[in-house]
């Protein structure tokens, strides 16, 4: 009968007690032990042999000699249990156990750590960034104090970029990089509720160390961690990501462009990646689409001196990308970018979609981005760039001219496009609109392009539009709609 097999079975308090103090002294490794305690509480536990159990316990703390292989074993016990003199034992045998008690204690510690008090937690963090496993840094992260997490932060982002360098040199595998998000999910708890300003720095690295790993996320591998969840990652690095966006969307503009500024200083490619006619790692542009998609939830939070210095020429570079990921979340930044009222990019922008459609981007995108644009332009005292814009829509439409039926539809998706901005021109430019759709739908020679464009407005348009102008586009569209009847 071997020694597990004594402890969870015997009758024996004096043969309980022996055992235990052999196996304690015999074993080196201390995860065994906690395994063996674990096993043997659940065990008693079942047996309804809680005495013998407590004599296991009894016999742990009175070890002198070996406190490590004592905790672990009276600490697998508590945990299997929650009995209360087990936990007594561990607390007292965590108070006179000096240092982290080795490597193989590493693991114990994690078990430990949700359930006891550590002092001692400084020491076993110095040791687990010896070893460098960033595992038990990440497991004790959200049981060390504020003060102190920015130290195992660091050491999560310094084995994310040590993740990043020997992906881009083909010897990096993707537990690697599963490894490192679950640590980042660690240190990121302490940004849930966290105010501290010290914990900017925090939020820095641990978005740092997310994007080093992001290209797990974003390639297609045969490996199964990340084979299902594609760019949503897993749980870890969506619980790691909803605490960066929530931090950062409760700070004011001065801390929050503070914040974006140390991670563009962290991580070098967004300041000087390359155009995409110029291929490069793809863990740099990994990192890249991670904080194309991290600033598009929090570009509301900046100022337009970062937006204009930072986010903006980010989104330019993938703006025309032929990478699909990249080039929808380059567009998705610029949106968010417009929605928060930075104007300045709205006739440059209203351009490149007007190009990119319809090879690029069919007519729902080309009227989510056009409109984006002209309601940022709404807000802005330059009503004129918004009259340039619908004059570059305008230009678009009447290059359609032709017959054929590619035209046809190019011109009626437009025409779509040019109604929709009734509800969203600022009421300088309304009459004009209207106008232009006016004239634009009488010269229509085809009779299915002109109900489609009443129906869109009616349709869509009205719902959409402020209380203030709907009387007028009302009215507008009856008119609009007998004249389109009348032509049947």
């Amino acid at each position: 009968m071997n020694a597990g097999r004594v402890l969870a079975t015997s009758t024996s308090r004096n043969v309980v007690s022996e055992v235990t103090r052999d196996i304690v002294m015999r074993t080196s490794d201390m995860y065994e032990l906690f395994e063996l305690g674990r096993s043997v509480g659940l065990e008693r536990q079942r047996n309804g042999s809680m005495e013998m159990l407590e004599a296991v316990v009894r016999a742990c703390s009175d070890e002198q000699e070996h406190l490590a292989g004592a905790l672990a074993l009276a600490g697998g016990v508590f945990v299997a249990t929650q009995n209360k003199h087990a936990r007594r034992v561990c607390d007292a045998l965590v108070r006179r156990q000096n240092g982290a008690g080795g490597p193989s204690m590493l693991r114990v510690w994690c078990e430990l750590a949700p359930y006891i008090r550590l002092p001692n937690i400084h020491e076993v963090v110095a040791e687990a960034e010896r070893m460098c496993d960033v595992s038990v840094l990440g497991n004790l992260a959200p049981f060390v104090s504020e003060q102190s997490v920015e130290r195992v932060a660091s050491a999560v982002h310094a084995a994310s970029v040590d993740v990043l360098l020997r992906m881009e040199m083909g010897t990096a595998s993707y537990e690697d990089a599963h490894r490192v998000v679950c640590a980042a999910a660690g240190v990121a708890q302490h940004l849930v509720d966290g105010t501290d300003r010290g914990l900017d720095r925090v939020w820095a690295l641990v978005s740092d160390a997310l994007a080093s790993t992001h290209w797990a996320s974003v390639c297609t591998s045969s490996d199964q961690i990340y084979e299902d969840v594609g760019r949503a990652g897993t749980e870890d690095y969506r619980r790691a990501c909803t605490a960066l966006v929530s931090y950062a969307q409760r700070q004011n503009s001065e801390r929050a462009d503070a914040m974006v500024n140390a991670v563009f200083a962290l991580q070098p490619c967004l300041r000087y990646l390359p155009r995409s006619s110029v291929r490069v790692g793809r863990g740099r542009e990994g990192a890249v689409l991670f904080y194309m998609d991290l600033l598009e939830h929090i570009a509301g939070q900046l100022t337009t001196r970062t937006v204009n210095a930072l986010v903006m020429p980010l989104a330019v570079r993938y703006v025309q990308s032929v990478e699909r990921d990249w080039f929808e979340s380059a567009h998705a930044l610029i949106l968010s970018v417009l929605d928060a009222g930075h104007a300045k990019v709205a006739v440059w922008y209203a351009r490149v979609v007007l190009a990119l459609y319809p090879q690029r981007i069919n007519m729902d995108l080309l009227d989510i981005s056009f409109t984006a644009a002209i309601r940022a332009l709404a807000h802005s005292s330059s009503p004129e760039l918004s009259q340039s814009c619908i004059d570059l829509l305008i230009a678009r439409i009447d290059e359609c001219a032709a017959s054929g039926v590619v035209c046809g539809v190019r011109r009626r998706e437009l025409l779509c496009v040019l109604a929709s901005q009734v509800a969203s021109v600022p009421l300088d430019l309304l009459s004009f609109v209207m106008t232009s759709v006016d004239e634009h739908v009488d010269c229509e020679p085809l009779w299915a392009t002109r109900r489609d464009v009443v129906g869109h407005v009616q349709d869509t348009v009205l719902e959409s539009a402020e209380l203030e102008r709907r009387p007028v586009l009302a009215s507008w569209v009856w008119r609009m709609r007998a004249r389109v009847d009348a032509r049947l």
